[in-house]
């Protein structure tokens, strides 16, 4: 991820490293991918957080889909055609990603998760509303060959703006987790949402002009996929985490259970000191 934005800032000044810019993106997001596929299978057909991590997985196929044809873009210059219907997968991804995210909060909130707000979120809603409003309205000033492409363009940030907001509920529930690899993904789920919509912020017309923009627009660019890509891979780590439990458990399931009660009484222990 370090990588990634020393990429991106590197771009500003040396354009040619764009090239590397769309295949480093579909790799991350076929790894996301791959994982998202993994821990669905964890879980029981039909239950809520099954259809969430498969939402996940379609909507990272999809991205994939999306940044194929940019690459095609990039390399062909078929602006007429490519650079018009691009939108059409990066819809289609958010919609998927914010079904996702409401998934996971509808999952959470079943167990008193993720259900209880603070006056400080209000604060947190208008900041994102704003950060959303302009390239909103920017966006209208988009041009496309083809009429029923340019609803489209004005849609995202708008779905970008969803997605944050439910990033907000996400912060909740890594808040009251208190801490570990569940915790860990969901706070880089809500980094990767946020850096996306203030990217496309500081994208915006009135402040693309000027350097510094560039270098956070591309920075941030370039390295927000990879926070997706590590949320997938802590969520994995928990997976594995539980199989290893299980088959110590059921290898010796007396010793288990011991050193389970030795360690929530130590637990006990440091909290009164």
């Amino acid at each position: 991820m370090a990588a990634a934005t020393a990429l991106g800032i590197a771009a500003v000044a040396w354009p040619r490293i764009g090239v590397l810019d769309q295949p480093l993106k579909i790799v991350a997001y076929a790894v996301a991918l791959v994982y998202w596929l993994k821990i669905s299978g964890d879980h029981p057909k039909g239950s809520t957080m099954r259809t969430a991590w498969l939402l996940l997985a379609w909507s990272s196929a999809i991205s994939i889909v999306r940044h194929c044809f940019e690459s095609v873009d990039y390399f062909t210059n078929s602006q007429l055609i490519f650079s018009s219907f691009v939108q059409i997968p990066i819809v289609l991804a958010l919609i998927l990603l914010t079904a996702a995210l409401f998934a996971i909060w509808f999952g959470f909130a079943a167990i008193g998760l993720g259900s209880r707000f603070k006056f400080s979120d209000l604060v947190w809603i208008g900041i994102l509303a704003i950060l959303a409003f302009v390239p909103y309205l920017f966006s209208w000033r988009a041009h496309s060959t083809y009429a029923l492409i340019l609803p489209i363009i004005s849609l995202s940030p708008l779905l970008l703006t969803i997605p944050a907001l439910l990033a907000l509920l996400l912060h909740r529930i890594e808040q009251e987790m208190g801490g570990g690899q569940l915790a860990t993904s969901l706070r880089l789920i809500v980094t990767f949402l946020l850096s996306r919509l203030i990217a496309l912020a500081v994208n915006s017309p009135a402040l693309s002009s000027f350097v510094t923009s560039q270098v956070i627009v591309n920075a941030t660019a370039w390295a927000s996929i990879w926070f997706f890509t590590l949320a997938a891979a802590y969520r994995w780590r928990l997976t594995l985490s539980i199989r290893e439990l299980t088959s110590r458990y059921q290898t010796d399931p007396e010793a288990e259970l011991a050193g389970l009660v030795l360690l929530a009484e130590t637990q006990q222990q440091n909290a009164r000191k």
